[in-house]
């Protein structure tokens, strides 16, 4: 049973190339990806499939309808992703600020976050100072740069 073309554009818009997204449930028996497992979508297929790379290593599709994903919303799951972002970014050369998609040369100049283990730009991290001694309100991690665009 495939999806309908109008089922794939949905999920196409619903889960686009290169947006975080947690697994809900994978009804493969010869696999261990437990739920809440985070990866990176690579896009959707012909045939309803939402290709990913886990965090894990797996780089197992979900095969619509039977199992389910959802893209990273909550403080909580974009905290995990910006952990990962962190670690992807001990062997990058340049990149983007999470927080405000500032361009980066190195990331090892810069400011590391104070609300997850990642590097910010150098004007981030001031921000994320004056934010933490209470000088003005918080800026979100739902509203960072990277939550809404993931480019990495």
């Amino acid at each position: 049973m495939f999806a309908d073309q109008e089922t794939i554009e949905r999920l196409r818009k619903e889960f686009p190339k290169g947006c975080r997204i947690v697994c809900d449930k994978l009804d493969d028996p010869y696999t261990k990806i437990p739920a809440g497992t985070q990866g990176v979508c690579r896009g959707v297929d012909d045939v309803g499939s939402v290709m990913a790379i886990w965090d894990c290593g797996s780089s197992l599709s979900l095969a619509y309808p039977v199992d389910k994903a959802h893209r990273v919303a909550s403080e909580e799951e974009i905290k995990v992703s910006l952990n990962w972002l962190g670690k992807l970014q001990e062997t990058a050369e340049k990149g983007h600020c999470p927080r405000c998609g500032a361009e980066l040369e190195s990331f090892r100049r810069h400011a590391l976050s104070r609300y997850a283990n990642v590097t910010v730009c150098d004007l981030c991290g001031v921000q994320e100072s004056l934010e933490v001694a209470g000088l003005c309100e918080k800026k979100p991690l739902t509203e960072w740069y990277c939550t809404k665009e993931w480019k990495l």
